[in-house]
């Protein structure tokens, strides 16, 4: 069942961001709050559905905004720490990519710490996300620009899209600030494409939207590739890969995704700024 927006909760989430929310500008655009406060962008992924490849996802973007010299922070606040146990691999295997640093944060304090003072270090701040519905999981939905949801075709992941995207709604009422969520189709093999699952998909995030959901389904979709598996593994991003055909293919699809990312993202500092 596609969720339908029903109001505000009751309890409330207040997020600053870089010490600069509390002194919002009223009569400012996003754009030039940005440029005078010199925010970094905050891109969270989210999703209650374990192994929907939301660290992946993270991973991906990171080493695309690295590669065009920005520097990112990733924060885990993911109990399961994937993010952590790739950076050790990676430092293992002296593979530690240029231009990210990672942070650890398993409190609700730690990550509103982050994102009031060390955040504004850095040019893009990637968060992975727990994947239960708790506090600490609500600050990172405040503090993010935009939340992704990664989803396969079948009906978890859906189910899993569908409930980020109402948390994401609910804490953007609370806040009174839109929070645009975005949903990427992940791990996509040709048979996969003929599951009923995946004809779902579409229909289902238009659903969201006519519920009153400001949802996107994103046209880039990740293949399922090899080499998506050998970083995690402790091979850096796979921007630090040698030039294959499969890794050329992969480096496509993440660039695509990144410029989808940064568009949606324009695009509501554009809408935001017209009234």
């Amino acid at each position: 069942m596609t969720p339908h927006r029903t109001g505000n909760c009751p309890h409330r989430v207040q997020v600053r961001r870089g010490k600069s929310v509390q002194r919002r500008t009223a009569g400012m655009t996003l754009d030039q709050q940005r440029e005078l406060r010199r925010l970094p962008q905050f891109i969270s992924a989210v999703s209650g559905k374990g192994g929907a490849g939301k660290t992946t996802a993270v991973i991906l973007i990171a080493g695309e905004y690295a590669l065009q010299g920005k520097r990112v922070l990733l924060i885990d606040a993911d109990g399961r720490q994937n993010l952590q146990e790739w950076w050790k691999r990676c430092e293992a295997k002296d593979n530690l990519p240029a231009n990210i640093e990672l942070i650890t944060a398993a409190r609700q304090t730690t990550v509103q710490q982050l994102l009031e003072t060390e955040a504004n270090r850095f040019d893009v701040v990637l968060m992975d996300s727990p994947g239960q519905d708790t506090v600490l999981r609500d600050t990172i939905i405040a503090g993010s620009d935009i939340v992704l949801t990664p989803i396969q075709p079948n009906q978890d992941e859906i189910k899993a899209a569908g409930q980020a995207a109402a948390d994401t709604a609910d804490i953007s009422d609370r806040i009174g600030r839109e929070i645009p969520h975005a949903n990427l189709v992940t791990r996509i093999t040709m048979p996969a494409k003929l599951l009923e699952a995946y004809r779902l998909i579409r229909p289902f995030v238009q659903n969201l939207q006519e519920g009153g959901y400001d949802s996107y389904l994103l046209k880039t979709e990740l293949m399922e590739r090899n080499c998506y598996r050998e970083i995690r593994n402790g091979y850096g991003t796979v921007q630090m890969l040698d030039l294959t055909e499969s890794v050329k293919k992969a480096r496509a699809e993440v660039m695509s995704l990144v410029r989808e990312i940064e568009a949606l993202l324009v695009g509501k500092r554009e809408v935001a700024a017209n009234g």
